[in-house]
C-alpha cells in the first residue's frame, strides 16, 4: 500500500532507533527498517514492557495502546537521555468489530524524534493470527488440544480456564506442557492452553509486526502534498456510508482517508455505493 504523496529520502540516514521491549522485537524490525530508512540498527532497550499491560491478563491496559506507546518511549528515553530517534510497538487482540465471532490483531508502532518533536504512529490489522485456547479435561485429550499450535516456533501457555494471569509460560514442546497440564489437572476438573502472544514467541504475530514497520517506512518517506513535512499516509476507514433505507451517515467506511501528521491535510478517497441499514443508527434506534 502506498500513500498519495510525493517520496522523499529519509531524515534519519545514519541514525540509531531505540526500541524499549524485552521481547525481541529489535532484529525483525531492523530487518525492515534498516534498508527502508538508512538507520544503523533498531537497539533494544531494556525496559519491562509488560508493567503496562500482559496479553495473560496478570496486568490490565486500562489506558489503550496509545498510552503504553508513549509510555513506552519515555521509560527508554530516562534510560537514555542522549537519545534522538525512539520508537514503540503495542499490539492487541480484540473481536473484529463487525464479524461476529471473527478475531483481529492489531499492531501499534510510533516513531519519536525527540530532538524535532516529530511523531508518527502507524496502524496494522489483520485476521491472520496464532491466537488459539483449548480447553482439556483429561491427560488423553491433550495431543487432539495440541493440533493447531504449531510448535516448536510458537509458544503455549498452560492455566486455569478463565483465570487471568494464572498461567506458565512459554512453552514450546509437548513434555513441557503435559507437565503443566498434569500439575493442574491433579488438583482442578480442567486446565487450559492458549498461544503465547508475546512476539518473540509467537512468529506470526512477529511478521505481522514487521508489516506494520513496512507501512511505517512508507509513511515516513512520503511528504505531504500541503505542507511537505514527512508523514504522509496510513489511509484509515472513514465511517458515514449512507444509510441504503435512509440516507443517515452509518459507522460503515465511506473510503479511506490520508492524513498529513503536522497540517493535517486530509486526502479523503470516497467510495460510492449505500450501507446495509444493520449498521445504521437512525434505523436501529
Amino acid at each position: 500500500m502506498s500513500a498519495i504523496g510525493p517520496r522523499i529520502p529519509s531524515q534519519w540516514q545514519g541514525l540509531t532507533v531505540y526500541l524499549p521491549t524485552l521481547h525481541g522485537k529489535g532484529p525483525a524490525l531492523s530487518e525492515v527498517l534498516t534498508p527502508a530508512m538508512g538507520i544503523t540498527r533498531v537497539e533494544e532497550v531494556a525496559v519491562d514492557t509488560d508493567r503496562l499491560g500482559t496479553f495473560c491478563g496478570a496486568v490490565d491496559r486500562p489506558n489503550g495502546p496509545l498510552f503504553a506507546l508513549d509510555a513506552k518511549i519515555q521509560a527508554a528515553k530516562a534510560l537514555l537521555p542522549g537519545g534522538r530517534v525512539f520508537m514503540a510497538s503495542e499490539g492487541s487482540f480484540r473481536p473484529h468489530p463487525t464479524v461476529p465471532l471473527q478475531m483481529i490483531n492489531i499492531e501499534w508502532l510510533r516513531w519519536a524524534d525527540l530532538e524535532t518533536g516529530f511523531e508518527c504512529t502507524v496502524q496494522s490489522t489483520t485476521t491472520l493470527m496464532q491466537n488459539h485456547e483449548r480447553r482439556v479435561e483429561r491427560m488423553d485429550q491433550l495431543d487432539a488440544a495440541l493440533a493447531p499450535y504449531r510448535l516448536p516456533e510458537h509458544a503455549v501457555m498452560v492455566g486455569l480456564p478463565g483465570a487471568a494471569g494464572v498461567m506458565v509460560k512459554g512453552l514450546t514442546t509437548r513434555e513441557q506442557i503435559a507437565e503443566a497440564v498434569s500439575r493442574i489437572l491433579a488438583e482442578h476438573p480442567a486446565a487450559e492452553l492458549r498461544s503465547e502472544l508475546r512476539a518473540h514467541l509467537n512468529p506470526t504475530r512477529m511478521r505481522h509486526i514487521q508489516r506494520a514497520a513496512m507501512r511505517l517506512a512508507n509513511r515516513l518517506r512520503t511528504a505531504c502534498p500541503s505542507c511537505a513535512t514527512a508523514g504522509f499516509g496510513e489511509p484509515l476507514p472513514r465511517p458515514g456510508l449512507p444509510c441504503a433505507a435512509c440516507g443517515f451517515p452509518t459507522s460503515v467506511s465511506s473510503g479511506k482517508a490520508w492524513q498529513c501528521t503536522s497540517c493535517k491535510h486530509v486526502k479523503h478517497n470516497k467510495v460510492s455505493g449505500k450501507a446495509d441499514p444493520a449498521f445504521c443508527p437512525m434505523c436501529n434506534r
